[in-house]
């Protein structure tokens, strides 16, 4: 279903400037005209802008900010990352599908990636949900298969962040922060936060699902989210293109991965560490469970665990937990 929306879409986007008739793209998409009808309202509801003209046809009246395949294929410069690709109007999450395709025994390469206009559910880290506003953010998730013991997954993530962070600052000109462990900050904000499922024995990862929501073109967040996150739109005060980000994204996410099999662990954690405010002389507080750790940063460990110098002139490292600034 998805993707005869995909093309349906596709073909309305190449006839902009006329209306095609119900007719035309009943028979170039092969259904009957019902069912083009009952597409037709889908996407509406997918808040694309479909306008019905007696005796003409359909057009659309803006070009929608939509993530198609047909758009993204020609331009993919990855090997591995979205070569796969399925694409939703709306999903409840994209993690949750991922775990889904997995569990039902589907074939997911290396690199499939699952993308969002919209989510029902989408889910941040630590239980929390993430707001996904339609055509305005990038709500993904991949699939990937790393060849590393599992006391190295988490520095897949970390590289995850040090790539969404290239892309970001590459295509809108903005300056952005890693928070330990993943969380993109700009403007002293949260713009994008990343979560990560494994499967896996005790020393080999069978799989592991990366989710990643930006906020691109939010004009304006939910108050109670409003004084801790923001959007690269409300920052630079203009739209940025979501299809632009995610190709750089997936790009620099691939080449990081692949540096990290060929040169080591060392190389996520200098590009992390070049790009954090967090990781050397940050006062902060973090909250892992039922205990908290204060202190100052001292950089990551080589498997992406955060060292704390706490009042005592102790060394705590942390692989989880909420940092905040500490005074």
């Amino acid at each position: 279903m998805e993707r005869k929306l995909d093309d349906l879409l596709f073909a309305l986007m190449q006839n902009m400037t006329i209306a095609v008739s119900g007719e035309k793209l009943a028979r170039d998409l092969g259904v009957s005209h019902s069912m083009l009808v009952r597409w037709i309202d889908k996407l509406r509801d997918a808040k694309v802008e479909i306008r019905g003209e007696l005796f003409t046809g359909y057009r659309l009246t803006r070009i929608p900010d939509v993530v198609l395949p047909q758009l993204l294929r020609p331009r993919l410069r990855s090997s591995r990352l979205g070569k796969t690709f399925y694409h939703f109007y709306s999903v409840d999450s994209t993690n949750a599908f991922a775990m889904r395709l997995l569990s039902h025994g589907r074939s997911v390469p290396d690199g499939t990636l699952i993308l969002a206009e919209a989510q029902t559910a989408g889910r941040g880290r630590m239980g929390r949900t993430w707001h996904s506003e339609p055509e305005a953010g990038l709500y993904l998730s991949l699939v990937l298969r790393p060849d590393i013991s599992p006391t190295f997954a988490a520095l897949i993530t970390l590289g995850c962040a040090v790539a969404l962070h290239n892309a970001v600052e590459r295509q809108t000109g903005l300056h952005a922060d890693i928070k330990w462990p993943n969380d993109l900050l700009v403007d002293g904000k949260k713009v994008a936060g990343i979560l990560a499922e494994i499967q896996a024995d005790l020393d080999r990862i069978h799989v592991l699902v990366v989710g990643v929501g930006l906020n691109v073109n939010h004009g304006a967040l939910p108050q109670d989210l409003a004084e801790r996150a923001t959007s690269l739109k409300l920052v630079s005060g203009h739209p940025h293109s979501r299809l632009d980000i995610l190709l750089d994204f997936l790009e620099q996410f691939e080449a990081l991965i692949d540096r990290f099999h060929a040169e080591g662990p060392e190389v996520i954690v200098a590009e992390w560490t070049r790009h954090s405010s967090f990781a050397f002389g940050r006062r902060v507080q973090i909250v892992d469970g039922s205990r908290t750790v204060e202190g100052v940063t001292k950089g990551l460990n080589p498997f992406g665990a955060l060292r704390v110098e706490t009042q005592e002139g102790q060394i705590q490292e942390l692989y989880s937990g909420e940092v905040r600034n500490w005074e």
